[in-house]
């Protein structure tokens, strides 16, 4: 019995090589309670299956952040104005 490094085992019975392959841990998710297995570079939370991982779109959050930026650029671009073009005395 050997590795072959990719957590594949082999096993030599008589003249046939049987091969298994390990699966991936079988998790059950804390918001709807499904099983889901866990695999490498899942997004998300590791205890949430991949549909409750899911980020919500909230299209009050970014009308918020258009605006708060929008104002922030005016108020540059006004101070930038003030700077460049006013006059000295």
């Amino acid at each position: 019995m050997g590795s072959d490094g990719r957590g594949r085992w082999k096993a030599a019975i008589g003249c046939r090589i049987m091969e298994a392959v390990m699966a991936f841990p079988v998790k059950v998710c804390v918001v709807c309670s499904e099983e889901f297995e866990l695999k490498p570079n899942k997004p998300g939370f590791a205890n949430r299956c991949p549909s409750c991982s899911e980020p919500e779109p909230d299209s009050s959050n970014a009308k918020t952040a258009e605006k708060v930026s929008a104002e922030a650029n005016a108020a540059r671009r006004e101070a930038m104005r003030n700077l460049l073009y006013r006059k000295d005395s």
